[in-house]
């Protein structure tokens, strides 16, 4: 595809409800990162990561229609994520000490026990790794950073081959 032809605007979104975070985790579905781009800050009470994020939304100036090679999506982009007001972190399934350790996200979700009031919000990769944020509420930014590149592979899930057999 003719880089004229290209039109991508940078995402910046803000999730300030469970709402905006399902919107959130819908751009970010299928974002890779390492466990070395992952940081927990407790004095900032802030957790981030840098991802490179599938660009699903790119679309042809053109025809409007997503951006495709072999009829599949095919770009990435840098994007930086972070969760202010978090007051605990925990994680299940990670190696310890891989720092080039690859997740892969497939969600974000958040819900609202009733003990403490407190938010949890899990992000949810590839291989029943979870991270776990403990919240005052919930507060997420992301941000695209630069400009997209020519993914690698296209995103696939075993379930959605499986519902389609």
């Amino acid at each position: 595809m003719d880089e004229q032809k290209q039109t991508f605007s940078p995402l910046r979104l803000k999730a300030e409800d469970q709402e905006d975070l399902v919107v959130m985790s819908t751009y970010l579905q299928d974002a890779v990162t390492v466990m070395e781009d992952i940081r927990w800050l407790p004095s900032e009470r802030r957790f981030v990561l840098m991802l490179n994020r599938y660009t699903w939304e790119q679309t042809c100036a053109e025809t409007g229609k997503p951006l495709t090679e072999g009829g599949k999506a095919c770009h990435r982009v840098r994007t930086g994520l972070h969760f202010n007001d978090v007051l605990k972190v925990s994680r299940q399934n990670f190696p310890i000490g891989l720092k080039s350790h690859v997740l892969e996200l497939l969600a974000i979700e958040a819900a609202r026990p009733v003990e403490d009031g407190n938010w949890l919000i899990d992000l949810i990769f590839a291989g029943d790794e979870i991270v776990r944020l403990e919240a005052e509420i919930i507060d997420a930014q992301m941000q695209d950073i630069g400009h997209p590149w020519p993914a690698k592979c296209h995103p696939k899930h075993k379930i959605l081959e499986t519902l389609r057999d």
